[in-house]
C-alpha cells in the first residue's frame, strides 16, 4: 500500500501526440498545484501507461461498497495520467459502458443477471465513480458554463433502456450524469439507406482513408457499404471526449472484448446496423466467423476512438461475452474470476493488450489488435489530433499495486474461427534477471544487468523501482542502463528491477546501493 500511495503522488507522463502537458482544472477557485518535473516517473519514448490496481481489503467482488470502488477508480485514473489535458471545464463527455444483455440465455430467459459485479456488464458504480472524476474538471452539474456527461450504449439483445434499468443505470444511481441514452432510440429506422430525414440528426458519416474492411455486405446492409465509410452516432462523434468503460472478459468471436470492441460493436448505431426493427443486435452487419470481423473492429474504432479507458475488472468473466445458461448457477457462478481490480489508460490498444495477457490469451494472434498496432493511431475528427496506439508490450508500462503475473489466470472459451489462441506454458515462461552492479555516479544510477534471452523468456523491457517507488522503464540497451538519481538523498537505497517478456511474464530482483 505504501508503494501505491507513493505512486499516487506522481503525475505519469505518457508520450502521446494527442495531448500536451496535462492541465489540472478543478471546480474550486484555487488552481491545483503543478508537480515539479523532477518528480515525474520516466517511461521510454514511445510508450503508453496502463494502470492496474487491485483491492487490498475486499476479498470477494460481491462485497464491494461504492466507496471502495471509487477509491480504486480514482487511483487507477491518476496512475494512468489522469483526465487533465483530455477534458476541460465546459466539455461534453461521453461515457461508453458495456451493457450487452441483462437476461440469461441471451434474453430468452425471464431471469435477470445480478445488478452489480455480474462480470457481464459494466458495474453502474464504476460509471458513477468515473463520472464524478469527470465532474471535478468539467464543472458541477447544472452550474453555469459547466459541461455535460452523456452515458451512451447500444445493447446486443433486447431493449437498451430495459437493460439499463435492470442493472441500476438510473438517474438516481448515476447522479453525476446528465443523460442516459440508449442508442436504439437514436434516429428513425430507415429500412434501407441512411442519413435521410430525421436520421441525419443522429448519424454522422465518417470516411476512413486507410480502411481494411473491403468486402461488400449483402441484404439490407449493402446500401450502407461505401468503401471506407462508416456511420457513427452524432452525439458521440461531436463530444469533446469519449471515455470507454469495458469489462474484463473474453469473447467467442473476437477473443477479447475490451475497450476497442466495446466501441466498434457496441457503439455501432442499431438503427443503421441492427438486424431488424425488433432486434438491435449487430451480429449480421459483419460476418463474425471471419477475419472481416477484425477488419471492421479496427476500422470502426479508428473512426471514433476512446480518449481514455477505465476498465471494470471487479469480477472478470470467462466464456464471454455471456456464458450459456438460464440461471446464476449455470451461467455466471462457475465462470466468474473475482479479480477485484480496475485498469485505466489513455491508450485503448495498450489496455486491451494488458487485458489479453491477464486472461492468458495470445494478443499477437488477435487480428484487430495487430491491425491497430500496425496502424499506430486512430481518429478522424477534424481539428483533433489523432490518438496514438501502442500494441507491443515492450512499449507498455504497467503501474499499480499489481503486475500482470499477480492476477493472470486462464479464461476458458472456444477458439474463435476468425483467429486467436491461448498462451502456451512455454510462452508463459518467466524470464531471469541478475543485477550484477548498481553504482551511483554523480547524479545517475548505473545498473549492470544479465538478462535471459531464449525464445520464450527473452526480456523485452525492464522497470526500475527505487525505495518502492516506480522510477523509470527501458526497452532497449537493457544490459547497462542509467537513470537520473539526482532527487535521492544520500544513504542506502533499495533498487528493484523487474524484467518482462513479450507476454508480460516477470522476474524481479533487488539490491541495495549507497549514494
Amino acid at each position: 500500500m505504501k508503494k501505491l500511495l507513493l505512486l499516487l503522488t506522481l503525475v505519469v507522463t505518457v508520450c502521446f501526440t494527442t495531448c500536451k502537458t496535462p492541465e489540472k482544472t478543478t471546480t474550486s477557485e484555487k488552481p491545483a498545484p503543478i508537480e515539479p518535473a523532477s518528480t515525474e516517473p520516466a517511461t521510454p519514448a514511445g510508450s503508453s501507461v496502463v494502470s492496474l490496481v487491485q483491492s487490498t481489503t475486499v476479498t470477494q467482488a460481491a462485497n464491494f461498497t461504492y466507496a471502495e470502488i471509487k477509491k480504486l477508480v480514482t487511483e487507477a485514473v491518476a496512475l494512468a495520467g489522469g483526465l487533465g489535458g483530455i477534458i476541460k471545464h465546459g466539455d461534453t463527455v461521453v461515457l461508453k459502458p458495456n451493457v450487452i444483455v441483462t437476461n440469461y440465455s441471451w434474453n430468452t430467459s425471464a431471469s435477470v443477471i445480478p445488478r452489480e459485479v455480474n462480470g457481464v456488464c459494466t458495474d453502474w458504480r464504476v460509471v458513477q465513480a468515473t463520472a464524478e472524476l469527470v465532474r471535478e474538471i468539467i464543472g458541477a452539474k447544472g452550474a453555469a458554463g459547466a459541461g455535460k456527461i452523456l452515458v451512451i450504449e447500444g445493447s446486443g439483445k433486447g431493449s437498451t433502456a430495459t437493460n439499463f434499468t435492470n442493472i441500476g443505470y438510473t438517474t438516481t444511481n448515476l447522479s453525476a450524469v446528465d443523460e442516459i441514452i440508449p442508442l436504439d432510440n437514436e434516429g428513425a429506422w430507415e429500412g434501407a439507406g441512411v442519413a435521410t430525414g430525421s436520421q441525419a440528426d443522429y448519424i454522422t458519416e465518417v470516411k476512413l482513408d486507410n480502411y481494411l474492411y473491403k468486402t461488400a455486405p449483402t441484404g439490407r446492409y449493402a446500401s450502407y457499404f461505401k468503401n471506407g465509410t462508416y456511420y457513427v452516432n452524432k452525439k458521440m462523434y461531436d463530444a469533446d471526449a469519449v471515455i470507454c468503460l469495458p469489462v474484463v472478459k473474453n469473447h467467442w468471436d473476437a477473443v477479447v472484448t475490451g475497450a476497442i470492441k466495446n466501441i466498434s460493436i457496441g457503439a455501432a448505431p442499431p438503427r443503421v446496423y441492427g438486424i431488424s426493427r425488433t432486434d438491435i443486435g449487430r451480429n449480421n452487419m459483419i460476418n463474425h466467423n471471419t477475419e472481416q470481423l477484425h477488419q471492421w473492429i479496427a476500422d470502426f474504432f479508428s473512426c471514433i476512438p476512446a480518449d481514455f479507458v477505465v476498465m471494470d475488472g471487479l469480477q472478470g468473466l470467462q466464456q464471454g461475452p455471456l456464458p450459456e445458461g438460464s440461471s446464476e448457477g449455470t451461467a455466471l457462478t462457475p465462470n466468474r474470476k473475482n479479480l477485484r481490480c480496475i485498469l485505466a489508460s489513455r491508450d485503448a490498444l495498450a489496455i486491451d493488450v494488458v487485458e489479453t495477457n491477464i486472461i492468458n490469451w495470445d494478443y499477437s494472434t488477435v487480428k484487430y489488435l495487430s491491425y491497430l498496432t500496425r496502424r499506430g493511431e486512430a481518429g478522424t475528427k477534424p481539428g483533433k489530433p489523432k490518438i496514438i496506439l501502442r500494441g507491443s508490450p515492450k512499449s507498455i508500462v504497467v503501474l499499480g499495486n499489481r503486475k500482470v503475473d499477480d492476477i493472470r489466470t486462464n479464461f476458458k472459451g472456444n477458439l474463435p474461427m476468425a483467429g486467436g489462441n491461448r498462451l502456451t506454458p512455454a510462452q508463459l515462461t518467466n524470464p531471469a534477471v541478475t543485477i550484477n552492479s548498481a553504482v551511483f555516479s554523480g547524479t545517475n544510477l548505473n545498473l549492470g544487468l544479465a538478462l535471459s534471452s531464449g525464445a520464450d523468456d527473452k526480456v523485452v523491457k525492464i522497470d526500475v523501482y527505487i525505495d518502492g517507488a516506480y522510477k523509470e522503464s527501458f526497452n532497449s540497451g537493457l544490459g547497462n542502463v542509467s537513470l537520473d538519481a539526482s532527487g535521492l538523498a544520500s544513504g542506502s537505497h533499495n533498487i528493484e528491477v523487474r524484467a518482462f517478456t513479450q507476454f508480460m511474464s516477470c522476474d524481479t530482483k533487488t539490491i541495495t546501493a549507497v549514494k
